[in-house]
């Protein structure tokens, strides 16, 4: 007997096609039949709604706050049943005696009260299957964490020995089931990484035909060079490649033309039989590390000299010339596109602008951000920012693109608890929403298919994510049941703790996890791990 039967939805399937009107049956978490569908012990009336593929998102952060929101919440409560973490360089494994301690503070930052057990890859998998979580994960290796495993900290030179270490570290984790490794060339350690270090470490993804996702060394003034290295990383490694959030900042002294011209070198590359493509976001903010604008000379000696520095008034006075980087708009005084995240030492600060902030400390931008960099201590590097960052125009030409899969570079959050009090003003909750209410329904950018295409199948087929995507007989059945009409994020960055409205269901493995805006508790999700 059939488990579940969702009757007469707008079938939008993930492969592009056009839309049908047909009904789909569920048996255990399989799709088992569309069309002509037998009485279903739970039935469900899809009439007027639309029915695709669960979202997957091909770029989330979700690996730091899930160990504190198993359920998911706002990833699931949009209709996103699968992502893929470990992005920008950042993963919880594998870990080391030298980098547990940066890890550990990273999770507690977002509000994590548990103990850090496992060391490699395969045991951190394990332990997520242990905590069970309400959406499927599939994980990158860090290559900002594999060097911190390794004892990298800083710009010292990488010994043969620290090579052949993290080249182990991959294998082992690809073995265990990673997909492949990112890399965030903005942040530290990675920064200090060279092209001869990422070609030489590359190769182990290779030999596992794993993927190279990159947050990129540079994409206002310099990413020219940023993408051309990234290329030539892919090529070395025999490795697919994906550009994540590839996009350039407004007002950064980025060249003319420059996210064109920088889509033409990816381009060029496919012409030559690189299998390269990219991700970008829906919003016209992001999120970024404060301490990122820092230099790098400065970023180099540590959270703890970096605190100091940001305490001492006359080195204050020098870092206001020096911070020309990361969010170059900063450098030009343009404040007023910045919001502070969340801090721990100024709660009452969370979600406000800098010129807000400066209001109400009685002081200018730079000196609050320096106090609250200061006050932070040695966790001044896990403080994060909110920025308003592309155009709209930029956004539609990104979102747009043939070869761009979309995601949101966010994490998963929820609306209560600790976890909300430290997430409270993250950028809105709802990304995959703002593709379907604003760019398909409201601006007309894409259709509905392409849009779900590109959210859908296109990001499992990238990242051989295997039997989902796709409403397809015999594929899991990951669903969300929506009404296209009437979809709506309502979350903004001024109030982000919202979940969307016009969601009907989502089934993640055939099992229904939100219902009518209501989460039912479950925690069917899966560690989905590569498949050779």
């Amino acid at each position: 007997m059939i488990d579940i039967a969702i009757r007469g939805a707008q079938i939008v399937d993930g492969s592009g096609g056009k839309r049908f009107v047909a009904d789909v049956g569920i048996i255990d978490d399989k799709i088992a039949q569309i069309g002509n569908v037998a009485q279903g012990k739970v039935e469900i009336d899809g009439t007027g709604l639309t029915l695709s593929p669960g979202f997957i998102d091909p770029h989330s952060h979700s690996d730091f706050t899930f160990h504190t929101n198993p359920d998911n919440e706002s990833s699931i409560h949009q209709g996103v049943t699968t992502e893929i973490v470990g992005n920008c360089g950042f993963s919880s494994a594998p870990l080391s005696d030298a980098s547990i301690s940066f890890t550990e503070k990273r999770l507690r930052n977002y509000a994590y009260t548990g103990e850090v057990t496992w060391r490699t890859f395969g045991e951190y998998l394990a332990e997520v299957e242990r905590f069970k979580t309400s959406t499927n994960f599939a994980f990158l290796i860090g290559h900002n964490s594999l060097r911190l495993a390794a004892g990298i900290m800083g710009e010292e030179k990488v010994t043969d020995d620290q090579l052949k270490g993290m080249k182990k570290f991959i294998e082992e984790s690809m073995e265990a089931g990673a997909l492949g490794m990112s890399s965030g060339l903005e942040f530290a350690p990675g920064a200090y990484s060279t092209s001869a270090e990422l070609k030489d470490i590359i190769t182990a993804v290779g030999k596992y035909d794993g993927i190279y996702a990159s947050h990129v060394r540079n994409r206002d003034s310099e990413i020219f060079g940023a993408i051309t290295e990234f290329v030539d990383i892919a090529r070395a490694g025999g490795v697919r490649g994906q550009i994540s959030h590839f996009n350039v900042r407004h007002d950064s002294n980025a060249p003319e033309n420059a996210w064109r011209r920088a889509v033409d070198i990816m381009e060029s590359a496919q012409k030559e039989g690189l299998d390269i493509t990219a991700d970008t976001t829906p919003f016209r903010e992001g999120i970024g590390a404060m301490y990122a604008i820092l230099p790098r000379d400065l970023v180099n000696l540590g959270p703890k000299a970096i605190a100091e520095a940001a305490a001492d008034q006359a080195t204050r006075k020098e870092l206001r010339t020096k911070c020309d980087r990361y969010w170059r708009f900063i450098h030009k005084g343009q404040w007023h596109r910045v919001y502070l995240e969340g801090s721990p030492n100024f709660p009452e600060l969370q979600g406000l602008s800098f010129p807000q902030i400066s209001e109400i400390l009685g002081k200018d931008e730079w000196d609050c951000y320096f106090d609250i960099m200061a006050a932070a201590g040695e966790q001044c590097l896990n403080l994060i920012m909110v920025g308003e960052l592309f155009t709209d125009a930029h956004l539609k030409e990104m979102i747009s693109h043939p070869d761009f899969s979309l995601g949101v570079d966010g994490y998963t959050s929820t609306d209560h608890g600790a976890l909300s009090e430290v997430t409270s003003s993250q950028h809105p909750y709802c990304g995959h929403i703002e593709y379907l209410a604003h760019h398909v329904r409201e601006l007309g950018t894409l259709t509905l298919e392409t849009a779900i295409h590109k959210m859908t199948k296109k990001v499992a087929d990238r990242f051989n994510i295997q039997k989902r995507g796709e409403i397809k007989e015999g594929n899991f059945a990951d669903l969300v049941l929506f009404n296209a009409d009437t979809v709506d994020s309502r979350s903004t960055i001024q109030k982000p703790q919202v979940y969307p409205d016009g969601i009907t269901a989502v089934i993640v493995n055939g099992e229904i996890v939100v219902h009518n805006g209501t989460h039912k508790g479950k925690r069917p999700g899966r560690v989905l791990r590569r498949t050779a």
